[in-house]
C-alpha cells in the first residue's frame, strides 16, 4: 500500500473526518489509522489493500479472509459467497493471539526461542482463524470457548455456544437466538429458537448430504447425540441418539398416523404395508 492511496482516500472521506473517532464509520477509522501509520515505514511492508469486484473463487489468502469476514459480520448472507478452492489457497499455520505463524519458521527458530523464553503460545494449528480473533459479537451473544467457532461463521444476536461438543464451522450459523451444544457443520443454517443438543451433529455438504445444504427451521429441537442429515422445518423434534439421513426409513404406527392426519387434515397420508 502506498502513501498516495491513503492521501486520496483521506480526501474522499473529508466530509466525515471530523466525527468523533468512536462514532465514525469504520471506513473512516481505517483511513485515519492508515494515515497515522503512513508516517512510519510500516505501511508498505505490513499492509495491503484488497478489492473484490466479482464473486469469483478466491485466489489469495486475502480474498478468502475478506469473504470470511463479510460472512461473520453479516455483510454477506450465509451460502452467498464463492469459497470454491479456499482450502487450497490457505496454508496450515499456527495461530498465536490471532496472528498466523508459519510452521516452517517455527521449526527453524524453535530452539533459540525456547532457550530465550520467547516461544509463542500456540492456540491452534489451522487454515482458518478463530471467530473471536476478528469479530466482536453482539452484547447478548455468548461464546464460552474460543475454539468452538471458526472465522466465517455467522452468529445471530442471542446465540449461545456452549463448551464441550459444540462447534460452528465457516459458512454456517444461526438466523436467530439459538442454543448450540452440538456441531453445526459448514453450510448449515439453524433457525431462531432452535436447540442443538449436547453432542448433536448436523451434517454439512461434505459429510453425507449428497452436496445438499441443510437448513434447520425455527423452534426445532435436536436431541443429545442425534444426527441430522436432511433439512427440517419449524417445530420439529429429533429425539436423543436418533440419526435422520436421506436414506433413513421411518415407520409410523396406525395410531400415531391418525394423530398426524388429524393435525394435518390437508395432507395426503397413505398407509404402507
Amino acid at each position: 500500500m502506498k502513501k498516495k492511496f491513503v492521501k486520496n482516500a483521506m480526501n474522499a472521506f473529508t466530509p466525515y473526518l471530523n466525527f468523533a473517532f468512536g462514532n465514525a464509520h469504520k471506513n473512516v477509522q481505517v483511513i485515519k489509522t492508515l494515515d497515522w501509520i503512513a508516517q512510519t515505514e510500516k505501511l508498505k511492508k505490513e499492509y495491503r489493500i484488497v478489492f473484490l469486484f466479482e464473486d469469483d473463487k478466491p485466489l489469495s489468502a486475502e480474498a478468502v479472509y475478506l469473504k470470511l469476514y463479510a460472512l461473520s459480520t453479516g455483510k454477506a448472507p450465509l451460502r452467498s459467497v464463492n469459497l470454491t478452492g479456499a482450502f487450497g489457497v490457505l496454508e496450515n499455520v499456527a495461530w498465536s493471539f490471532g496472528q498466523p505463524l508459519e510452521l516452517a519458521w517455527l521449526r527453524e527458530h524453535e530452539i533459540e526461542m525456547k532457550l530465550m523464553g520467547e516461544y509463542p503460545l500456540i492456540e491452534s494449528v489451522d487454515k482458518f482463524p478463530r471467530f473471536l480473533s476478528h469479530i466482536i459479537p453482539a452484547d447478548n451473544t455468548r461464546i464460552l470457548d474460543t475454539s468452538k467457532v471458526r472465522m466465517g461463521a455467522q452468529l445471530h444476536p442471542g446465540t449461545t455456544i456452549m463448551p464441550g461438543a459444540s462447534y460452528v464451522n465457516f459458512n454456517a450459523g444461526t438466523t436467530g437466538a439459538v442454543m448450540v451444544e452440538g456441531r453445526i457443520s459448514s453450510s448449515v443454517v439453524v433457525g431462531r429458537g432452535s436447540d442443538v443438543g449436547g453432542g448433536a451433529s448436523i451434517l454439512g455438504v461434505l459429510s453425507g448430504t449428497n452436496g445438499n445444504p441443510v437448513s434447520i427451521g425455527e423452534n426445532t429441537l435436536l436431541g443429545a447425540n442425534s444426527v441430522t442429515g436432511i433439512p427440517l422445518g419449524d417445530g420439529c423434534i429429533v429425539d436423543a441418539g436418533i440419526a435422520i439421513l436421506e436414506g433413513t426409513k421411518i415407520g409410523v404406527s396406525a395410531s400415531e398416523l391418525a394423530k398426524i392426519a388429524e393435525a394435518n387434515p390437508k395432507a395426503k397420508l397413505k398407509k404402507s404395508c
